[in-house]
């Protein structure tokens, strides 16, 4: 499933209620910030530079350092970590974990 890095930030936008390009330092706004980055750098061609000019940024460092510290301090909480799993399997069209769960049922009972 191919997406672009509009299509990207607009679905985490619209799933968190926010605006990614808004200069914040909560953690609200700073870990699906720094989700979209990592996403950007997996499924799309994007240079550093161009991830941070997408959201108002003018240097890549910010967004070295959202990918580098600030991505996997918000894997600590589940929200953000079940969003960006959820949306890797999405991205990978791979089964869900309630999908997995029922084939293993079904297995158990076989």
């Amino acid at each position: 499933m191919e997406m672009t890095p509009l299509e990207i930030k607009n679905k985490i936008e619209s799933d968190f209620g926010i605006t990614i390009k808004k200069q914040s330092r909560l953690r609200e706004y700073v870990y699906p910030r720094a989700i979209y980055f990592k996403l950007c750098r997996e499924y799309t061609e994007f240079t550093l530079q161009e991830l941070a000019e997408s959201v108002g940024l003018t240097n890549h460092a910010t967004v070295l350092r959202a990918l580098n510290h600030t991505f996997y301090d918000a894997t600590y909480e589940n929200r953000y970590k079940n969003y960006y799993d959820r949306f890797k399997r999405q991205m990978d069209d791979s089964p869900t974990l309630e999908q997995e769960n029922k084939l293993l049922k079904v297995k158990v009972k076989e």
